[in-house]
């Protein structure tokens, strides 16, 4: 189990920096107040597409609403409703500020037995990997915006994917060899046996694919229809059956170095896939998504990635703001 420095604000299973903190305060408050502009609206969402951080801080405060409603809200809402003219945006603005310093931590250290008990154990931001070891010896890679929870409890080893991907290779420590190791998602459950393996969670399904030793998988709501997997082998499981799914491909550990697999991939595809590894919205036209792409892409800068693919297929690519692209087949 992981463990948090007392006093610091999680969101997400990461620290927050107090700045991150004080200005998601900030905007819940001005928001409370009902004085928000159209103008506040547009800066809020970029705000909140900016970083990982921010959208994780904002919805912590969600997350507390009720809690921020009883506690500051009359209070904030008095202070804030000035109204619209000049003097009184600065009295809202200067008002927010206050209570985002004064109120916004006090409120965050109120909530934080609560938080704990529902943040993951290991998680990532978007575009971010990270490699942790368990208490077993497993040895687990998280990939982009993924959030994991670990428990080495009642004789069995349990790691929950709750979001996202990850690598796992069963550790062998003393005192824990002898008991069962698996990963639970909402579709299924992957029993491991000396085993390395990937672990994708999709929205319809999970994607299991086998590196090494064996792994059975059941269905979350069929009992008696496991399938094992040898090595080499992919599975799709949903909460009712679970299917071979062809062969290990490059696209199932390329993250693992950092890049993007595509081998005639459909450019809609290819760009949904993108999407996961960068904060923001990239769309494209119809014409467009039809393209087909291939090659390994380094993912430490999806906005050469997007300029590479421009080039490769002849595609318009237009960064409306630096969280919106847009991809356009030529005219």
């Amino acid at each position: 189990m992981s463990r948090q420095a007392p006093g610091t604000m999680y969101a997400g299973g990461l620290p927050l920096a107090p700045r991150v903190a004080q200005e998601a305060s900030r905007w819940y408050v001005l928001f409370l107040s009902g004085a928000q502009t159209e103008e506040d609206k547009r800066a809020w969402r970029d705000w909140r597409a900016a970083d990982p951080d921010h959208e994780r801080a904002w919805a912590h405060l969600a997350l507390a609403d009720a809690r921020m409603r009883d506690l500051p809200a009359k209070a904030a809402y008095e202070a804030l409703s000035a109204g619209r003219h000049q003097k009184g945006r600065r009295k809202v603005l200067f008002a927010a500020a206050f209570a985002a310093t004064c109120i916004g931590p006090a409120l965050w250290a109120a909530d934080r037995n609560r938080w704990l008990r529902i943040s993951p154990d290991y998680a990532t931001g978007v575009g971010e990997r990270r490699d942790a070891v368990l208490e077993d010896g497993t040895r687990i890679t998280l990939n982009t915006d993924t959030r994991v929870d670990a428990s080495f409890e009642a004789g069995a080893r349990i790691l929950s994917l709750r979001r996202g991907e990850l690598l796992v290779a069963t550790g062998r420590a003393p005192g824990y060899a002898a008991m069962p190791f698996r990963v639970d998602t909402a579709f299924g459950r992957i029993t491991a046996r000396g085993t390395r393996f990937a672990v994708r969670l999709r929205a319809d399904a999970v994607h299991v694919a086998l590196l090494e030793g064996a792994v059975e998988i059941q269905p979350s709501e069929r009992a008696g229809a496991a399938l094992t997997l040898a090595p080499g082998q992919t599975a799709r499981c949903t909460r009712q059956r679970v299917d071979l799914a062809g062969p290990v491909g490059a696209g199932d550990t390329a993250w693992l170095r950092g890049e993007l697999a595509a081998d005639d991939m459909p450019l809609a595809l290819f760009l949904e896939e993108l999407s996961r590894y960068r904060p923001g919205v990239i769309s494209c036209d119809e014409r467009a998504g039809r393209l087909r792409v291939s090659g390994l892409f380094p993912l430490e800068d999806t906005d050469r990635v997007l300029d590479a693919v421009g080039r490769l297929l002849k595609v318009g690519i237009t960064r409306r703001t630096p969280y919106w692209v847009v991809v356009s087949a030529p005219a």
